[in-house]
């Protein structure tokens, strides 16, 4: 025969009154000779302290939230995050390891609370009331996501202006700025030339273009530095964000 679970019933209670496990309570129950109350009292302190390490608060702060979650770990330690940080400081905390996961949630949120509406790609030119910071980012990620979507030699013609400012208000990126326009430019002066072609024969001339490519070129290197940018200035500015 099995030997019968020790403090059957003072465990029973215990674990009504508490998130703990067989084991862990029976031993609190050997430690307080079969005392629940006592058990429960070392349960919590120990719990207390643990959120007071994790999360350097209070011990009653720490006391109040378990309280509210029946001492559930996890939970306290969410409630505390959400009341202690914004949208996006809890974004960038969760996302730390994918820049690009982290801009995308970021924008997602400031659509949502600025009541921003689409129809397929924001109106830029309706959105310059934002703060700069937040302007930039819209602008900057909306252009990045046009690029991929439609190609480099369309993206060039997407709120040019607009783009290249925001772009040279990031640090070390004004050379691609400069880039774009230039690669307008270019762009430009083969469908003057070339006027009367088939869009397509034009379209087949830019994209053959040596000058036209080494821009190209240049901005498909610095992509990565343009997320690094938008990403040190949410973190930078982090107050003015959701």
């Amino acid at each position: 025969m099995s030997n019968p679970l020790p403090y059957k019933e003072q465990l029973h209670l215990l674990r009504q009154q508490i998130p703990i496990g067989i084991r862990q309570g029976i031993q609190l129950l050997n430690q307080t000779n079969g005392d629940v109350d006592e058990a429960r009292l070392i349960f919590e302190a120990a719990v207390i302290e643990t959120i007071i390490q994790k999360m350097a608060v209070s011990a009653d702060t720490a006391r109040k939230y378990l309280a509210i979650h029946h001492y559930d770990i996890p939970q306290t330690i969410a409630s505390i995050n959400t009341e202690r940080f914004t949208l996006s400081e809890r974004i960038l905390q969760r996302s730390k390891n994918n820049k690009e996961d982290a801009l995308t949630l970021i924008v997602q949120s400031v659509e949502s609370s600025s009541g921003i509406q689409r129809e397929f790609w924001l109106p830029l030119e309706e959105l310059a009331y934002l703060p700069p910071p937040v302007y930039c980012l819209l602008v900057m990620y909306e252009f990045l996501n046009y690029e991929d979507w439609e190609g480099f030699a369309s993206a060039i013609y997407f709120y040019s202006g607009i783009v290249t400012i925001q772009l040279e208000t990031l640090p070390g990126l004004e050379f691609v700025a400069n880039h774009l326009r230039e690669a307008k430019r270019r762009s430009d002066e083969i469908y003057q030339q070339c006027k009367g072609w088939q869009a397509s024969e034009i379209s087949n001339k830019v994209a053959d273009d040596a000058e036209f490519g080494r821009h190209q070129a240049v901005f498909n290197a610095a992509k990565t530095m343009i997320i690094n940018g938008l990403y040190s200035l949410v973190m930078e500015h982090v107050g003015v964000f959701p």
